[in-house]
Formats: structure tokens, C-alpha cells, sequence
């Protein structure tokens, strides 16, 4: 009887430790799921406040070009025209004002439209990234200030919405920007080659380069090109140093890796 009591005690015991032990490992596994749930939380809060900065940054530059341009051409425009009210049409003053008036009403509308050109480019949603690109790279070269090189292999379906596409020719557009302003390069390379499940970018040009340490994010922009990048959930990579120049590298997912 005694034997009996002990082998009852000790499966008691050994079925315990064994529900002890599932129980601390779903525990486990509960507090990885959790931690998981939490991090991707975490990420998509991070990409959802990339995308407001990014949405703001591009409303203050589309404000102040209204301001300072469109709105300017306005102020003028609209003292030019009480002045005409207050001239006799006979007179050859009356002549030079109209000539005025309708040379800054074309003024205003070429600014409008440039503009809205650059909220979403026609080329961009006409015709894809790369067309857009080369229209770009051929602006850029129209000004004299540098010359560009675009090098690919990219379908238009290959980064699959207009979305990703926008998001990175305005990458591209603040980088092509910040080296004309501030690098004092002679050359830009635009490089973006499919390789299996990502798209590689890379621009670098042969400017003054500056310390990463010793600048401020948001002065030069990068704070909004890293936002852009969370948006395509493209990884980054930067190089660069005084006299050195300046690089930088994003891997961005294919659509179906995104998907």
C-alpha cells in the first residue's frame, strides 16, 4: 500500500512539473508574440509619423513657394492693374502697364503650373519613374550647374505602385537638390538596378562632402529623405566626409516582398 501511494505521489508530481513546464512555455511563447506585436506596432507608429513629417515638410515647401512667389506675382500684379485704372488708355503709359499685366499674369500661370507639376509630375504618372527621371537628369543638366548620369534596369512594374514611385523620385529630388546647393559637384550618378528580390539605389556625387556628426538633419533634409525611405520600407546606408564627396545606398523591396 505504501508502494502504491508513493508511485501515485510521484506521477503526481512528475504530471505537476510537466503542466509546470507547458505552462511556462506558452508563457514564453505568449510574451514573444507579444513582443513581436508590439515591435511591429512600434514600426508602423515610427512609418505612419515618417509619413506626416514627409506630408508636412512637402506642405511648408508648396506654402512657401505660394508665398513667396505666386503670392509676390499677385501683389504686384494687382497694384499694376489700379495704376492702369488710374492712366488715360490714350497715352503711352497706359500701353506699357497692359504689356506688364499680361507678361505677369503668364508669370503666375507658368508658376502655377510648375507647382502643381511638382506635386505629382505628369511624367511620373503618365509614364513611370524612369521617364521621369530623365526628364529630371536632363533639367538638371539644362542649368549647367552639373552633370548627371541615370543608369537602370527597371521596368515600371518593378517597384508596383505610383505610391513607391513618387516617394522615390522625391528622394532623388532632394538629394539631386541638397548637391546642387551645398556640395559644389561637377558630376551626379543616379543608379537603380532590380537585383532578385530588391531594387538598389545608389546616388553619390563628387562634391565637398560634409561631417555627418556636425549637421543637422533637418537643415539638409535628410530627416526627410529617411522618412521617404520608411515609406518604401527601404533600408539606408550613407557615406560621406569633408572633401570626400557623398554616397548614399537604399534597398527597397520588390512589390511582391512587400505584399
Amino acid at each position: 500500500m505504501t508502494i502504491i501511494l508513493i508511485l501515485l505521489l510521484l506521477v503526481t508530481l512528475a504530471f505537476g512539473g510537466w503542466m509546470f513546464l507547458q505552462q511556462r512555455q506558452e508563457l514564453k511563447r505568449l510574451n514573444s508574440s507579444l513582443g513581436k506585436q508590439a515591435a511591429e506596432l512600434k514600426r508602423q507608429q515610427q512609418l505612419w509619423e515618417g509619413n506626416l513629417l514627409a506630408q508636412e515638410a512637402e506642405r511648408q515647401r508648396i506654402a512657401a513657394q505660394l508665398h513667396d512667389e505666386v503670392c509676390t506675382k499677385m501683389g504686384v500684379l494687382h497694384l499694376t492693374f489700379h495704376r492702369l485704372r488710374r492712366t488715360e488708355p490714350d497715352k503711352q503709359e497706359y500701353e506699357e502697364m497692359s504689356d506688364e499685366i499680361n507678361d505677369l499674369i503668364g508669370e503666375t500661370l507658368g508658376l502655377t503650373r510648375r507647382i502643381s507639376h511638382e506635386l505629382v509630375p505628369p511624367t511620373l504618372e503618365g509614364f513611370g519613374l524612369v521617364e521621369a527621371l530623365e526628364e529630371w537628369c536632363e533639367q538638371i543638366r539644362n542649368t549647367g550647374s552639373a552633370d548627371v548620369r541615370l543608369q537602370h534596369n527597371l521596368e515600371r512594374s518593378d517597384l508596383g505602385d505610383v505610391n513607391s514611385e513618387l516617394n522615390l523620385f522625391r528622394i532623388i529630388q532632394e538629394l539631386s537638390n541638397n548637391t546642387l546647393k551645398h556640395a559644389s559637384a561637377s558630376f551626379i550618378t543616379i543608379d537603380l538596378h532590380k537585383e532578385e528580390d530588391v531594387i538598389a539605389f545608389q546616388y553619390c556625387d563628387n562634391g565637398i562632402g560634409f561631417d555627418p556628426d556636425s549637421l543637422s538633419d533637418k537643415g539638409f533634409g535628410l530627416q526627410n529623405i529617411m522618412n521617404r525611405a520608411k515609406m518604401i520600407s527601404a533600408s539606408v546606408d550613407m557615406s560621406t566626409a569633408p572633401d570626400h564627396g557623398f554616397e548614399i545606398r537604399l534597398t527597397i523591396p520588390v512589390m511582391s516582398e512587400k505584399q
